[in-house]
């Protein structure tokens, strides 16, 4: 089961279209729903696992969880920004074609699921280019947003925001302002800012994942395995945090993480536990978030907006 493309997607009372601007008025808290479109077998968790060469020998199940998120995206008038694996594009252009037909902006999420640090500025700038041309070329959109596999846009590798500038993109959001073993920048700002490689280099609009400020230290609560691991209790905390501090709320999910039957891929314990747990309540979850009226949009929509109001805060080098 799949959105009705022939029913055109328009959030209430805010956007004839995922390009449209955010209303000057916004009825509510802005909030963005933002998927990255992978297959459970690209997590990193998995990266020792299942080696590249074997990912073709893996049951792909990647269509029917999109299609899952379109339809529950659909019956509630939602827009959402999804950010599309290249590898998962050019097997499936029927499916990028159904979120575009939907209305939803497609955006880039590289081509090969590498974290960055196993890449480098001309090996990014080549995953970066096909992944945006194919995308382009299948769903006749725009490509301007991009986030990194793993949020792995980091002080070592801030010469990928050089690179997104160099190739068209207009905002990032691959930043998270946390820490975590993986990813995170702890110091970053908590609300769409800009974002330099090094001191006087241009200029990125970067779009940060929704955080929780509590102990002294921002908590990832915008979606992955804490939105399955963690009681709803607190996105919902993060989510009126936000609105009361007036940020938006950039909420981020996987598609396979709303499929109960991924096989099993062998993963340590610790890995297991990450990527097993909650997929059966994780659409009821969701649902139960989306329901509520808000300000939602894509963050296309949103990125002039954003970028008014970071050009009058300092600008943020991360390298």
């Amino acid at each position: 089961m799949h959105c009705d493309a022939s029913t055109p997607f328009s959030p209430i009372g805010l956007m004839t279209s995922a390009t449209a601007t955010v209303s000057s008025t916004p009825a509510g808290p802005l909030r963005c729903l933002s998927v990255d479109v992978e297959e459970y077998f690209h997590i990193e968790a998995a990266f020792k696992t299942i080696p590249r060469s074997d990912w073709d020998k893996w049951p792909s199940r990647v269509e029917a969880s999109v299609d899952l998120l379109l339809d529950l995206f659909h019956r509630h008038n939602r827009p959402g920004t999804f950010f599309i694996l290249g590898y998962v594009a050019r097997r499936y252009p029927a499916m990028v074609r159904r979120i575009a037909d939907a209305g939803h902006e497609i955006a880039s999420h590289g081509t090969g699921h590498d974290r960055l640090h196993r890449l480098n500025k001309e090996s990014f700038r080549e995953d970066l280019h096909a992944s945006k041309a194919v995308l382009e070329d299948i769903s006749g959109k725009k490509v301007v947003g991009y986030r990194a596999p793993t949020f792995s846009v980091m002080p070592e590798t801030s010469w990928a925001i050089d690179v997104l500038l160099d190739e068209g993109f207009t905002y990032d959001a691959s930043v998270f302002p946390v820490r975590h073993h993986w990813y995170g920048v702890p110091d970053a700002p908590d609300k769409p800012f800009l974002i330099q490689s090094q001191k006087d280099s241009r200029p990125l609009l970067e779009v940060p994942p929704l955080t929780l400020r509590k102990f002294g230290k921002n908590l990832p609560v915008a979606g992955g395995g804490y939105f399955r691991l963690l009681p709803l209790w607190f996105m919902k905390q993060g989510l009126k945090q936000a609105a009361q501090q007036n940020r938006p709320a950039v909420l981020y999910f996987h598609p396979w993480e709303f499929d109960p039957g991924i096989p099993d891929m062998g993963l340590p314990r610790t890995g297991k536990i990450r990527t097993y747990t909650g997929l059966k309540t994780a659409a009821k979850k969701l649902e139960s978030i989306i329901r509520h009226d808000a300000n939602w949009v894509t963050m296309e929509a949103a990125a002039e907006q954003w970028r008014g109001d970071a050009q009058s805060r300092p600008v943020f080098t991360l390298g």
